[in-house]
């Protein structure tokens, strides 16, 4: 941090925060609140005299509480800038830090927020995560038991510049400890609070199982576990030493903590998997080794990057294994554990990919980007007739501009190809390239065009369903073949009248899939989608159309099983409704259909290929 903090071409704004972004690729604008330390960096030599005469003391945030600190202070020793900052939550304003100064004036109480605006080529999200607080997992007694502490507090404690110097003790009678044990998985791979795994807690415990073994050689350590997780390069070896160093490893999860009021020794309530039998374990001790989870602000910052959130919190990367640190914001890249949990390696290795996919943009005079943008007709637009401005609202990362009186308008550079607003232009003045109107209904009139009672018509999008269906394929999941899938991009590209051209042309059944709502990496391509295919089984059952024979699901691209099970479900209730019934309500059907069609007739395009099948039609 210190050759970061020297670098003539590193600027380290801490203390802020981002307000607001805009713009693209190579060319954003950034506006960065910087908030007042009310001391003048340039001034400051960081003699600490004014902290020697604060009386104000509050609990210590980097020492998780153990400590306090005064109402002027550093965060911690090799903070980077090396400058103090009052809190002036905590500050009584009796100005004693001033006269400590004396003659070098660093303090200013008058200083106020400012906004920095910043021309920036590219963003790498390096937010980090935090700790889960326990408390409200009452079983354990967080917060009720003085000696029920977290991993990272026992981290502080063993710190040799810690609280405490390197000594353990217990909070409650500051005794060493001669009995102490690890929980594992405080609040991961637990349904009631985090599903996933936070991948380095395992490492951790057993690093510090082993500090402690060296520091208090006759100290009794358990490590209480569901799974030992040691994937990586050395992890291995790593658990089977602190096994041969004497640290139990005891496979259960316990269920209960009770406290002995009298000398505040714990009492363990758990199953030992290995001996089949549940135990009660007698400790002084307990260390909670507690979950990684998101920043609490980090949806808030995607929304301002145009990054989206996975259904963990965490951001989540265009593609898992193709592009792991890219997101759909061009420009725009992730590391480390903003990204998910992961160890200190993972997270360098990230952030040098991140920083070298960045390099690569700011070394480069243009910027290919892909070739799925949309773009408008000016001469359809209805935004130069009347105020409209539809697009506008439904793109999540501010491409369109609809200036009063003028039409509409794309940023290519910002538009990242969702669709959404295509298919919400009332005057089908937007088209997205390599998805277009022309595009996609010729799919559908070459898929039904013969026996297209028989066939199920899918459209998934591209990120989700469509990975769900390539799953279902590649896991040899069996289902039956009268499917045929058209992809889009995102389910928002997903128009109304397709489905409806669909059942005009006879189809059996139309599926409409996309991603979990969480999970759109449009952000809100899916909830707009949702909104669109609501009124659909209504219109469909005006025409005479049974609802059944349109279904919505939304999946991820790892449920191949679900795909599978979908498409069972579908073909059973195809054949249980019948050929014969289908092609009645088809044809009942076709006049309101026609109706709800009428702006693809008016495309000289699209109704070619209309107009085309219907001759054949005739002919035959």
């Amino acid at each position: 941090m210190v050759d970061a903090g020297r670098h003539p071409k590193i600027h380290i704004l801490s203390y802020s925060e981002v307000e607001e972004v805009r713009g693209f690729v190579g060319n954003f604008k950034v506006k960065v609140k910087q908030k007042p330390r009310y001391v003048i960096p340039e001034k400051c030599n960081g003699c600490g005299d004014c902290v020697d005469v604060c009386p104000i003391e509050v609990p210590n945030s980097f020492d998780e509480g153990v400590t306090t600190r005064k109402a002027i202070y550093v965060p911690f020793a090799q903070a980077v800038p090396s400058v103090y900052t009052i809190d002036m939550g905590a500050c009584i304003e009796c100005y004693k830090c001033i006269e400590a100064c004396g003659k070098l004036e660093a303090i200013d109480f008058s200083q106020k927020e400012e906004i920095i605006e910043l021309d920036i080529g590219t963003i790498i999200v390096a937010t980090g995560y935090d700790i889960y607080d326990p408390t409200p997992i009452k079983q354990y007694g967080y917060g009720r038991y003085l000696n029920v502490l977290t991993a990272l507090e026992l981290e502080r404690l063993l710190d040799e510049s810690g609280p405490t110097m390197g000594k353990l003790y217990r909070p409650s009678d500051k005794k060493v400890p001669k009995k102490l044990a690890f929980i594992q998985c405080v609040g991961s791979r637990d349904e009631k609070v985090y599903e996933y795994c936070s991948g380095f807690c395992c490492m951790y415990t057993i690093k510090n199982s082993l500090i402690l073994r060296e520091k208090y050689p006759d100290l009794d350590i358990s490590i209480y576990y569901m799974d030992i997780r040691t994937p990586s390069k050395g992890y291995e070896e790593f658990y089977r030493r602190a096994r041969e160093e004497g640290i139990k490893f005891i496979q259960g999860k316990p269920s209960e903590i009770a406290q002995d009021p009298n000398n505040h020794n714990l009492f363990i309530y758990s199953e030992d998997l290995a001996k089949g039998k549940a135990i009660r374990d007698e400790v002084d001790i307990v260390i909670l080794s507690t979950a990684a989870e998101p920043r609490p602000d980090s949806r808030t910052l995607g929304s301002k990057l145009g990054v989206t959130s996975g259904p963990s919190g965490f951001y989540m990367e265009t593609h898992p294994k193709l592009k792991p640190i890219d997101t759909p914001t061009e420009g725009v890249f992730i590391a480390g554990s903003s990204q998910g949990p992961k160890d200190i390696p993972y997270s360098v290795a990230q952030g040098s990919a991140a920083s070298s996919r960045a390099s690569r943009i700011l070394s480069s005079p243009e910027w290919e980007i892909e070739p799925l943008i949309a773009f408008v007709d000016a001469d359809k637009c209805r935004n130069v007739r009347k105020k409209c401005g539809i697009c506008e609202t439904r793109c999540p990362y501010g491409a369109i501009i609809a200036p009063e009186g003028k039409p509409a308008y794309v940023i290519g550079a910002k538009c990242h190809g969702c669709g959404t607003c295509v298919a919400d232009c009332p005057e089908g003045a937007i088209t997205q390239m390599h998805y277009t109107d022309v595009q996609i209904v010729a799919q559908i009139h070459a898929i039904l065009r013969e026996k297209p009672q028989e066939k199920i018509l899918v459209f998934t999008c591209h990120w989700c369903s469509f990975g769900a269906a390539d799953i279902a394929g590649t896991s040899h999941l069996k289902y039956p073949p009268d499917n045929r899938i058209i992809k889009v991009m995102c389910s928002g590209r997903l128009d109304r009248k397709f489905i409806y051209e669909a059942f005009r042309m006879g189809a059996g059944m139309v599926l409409a899939s996309g991603c979990h709502p969480q999970d759109c990496h449009y952000i809100t391509g899916q909830h707009h989608a949702e909104r669109r295919l609501k009124a659909v089984p209504k219109i469909l059952e005006r025409a005479g159309i049974s609802p059944k024979r349109f279904r919505v699901e939304w999946m991820s691209a790892a449920e191949g099983q679900t795909f599978s099970k979908v498409m069972k479900e579908l073909s059973e209730t195809l054949k249980s409704i019948g050929i014969e019934r289908i092609k009645e309500e088809n044809e009942k059907s076709k006049p309101e259909l026609e109706k709800r069609i009428k702006t693809f007739r008016e495309d000289p395009d699209v109704a070619k290929i209309i107009v085309a099948d219907e001759k054949v039609d005739i002919e035959a």
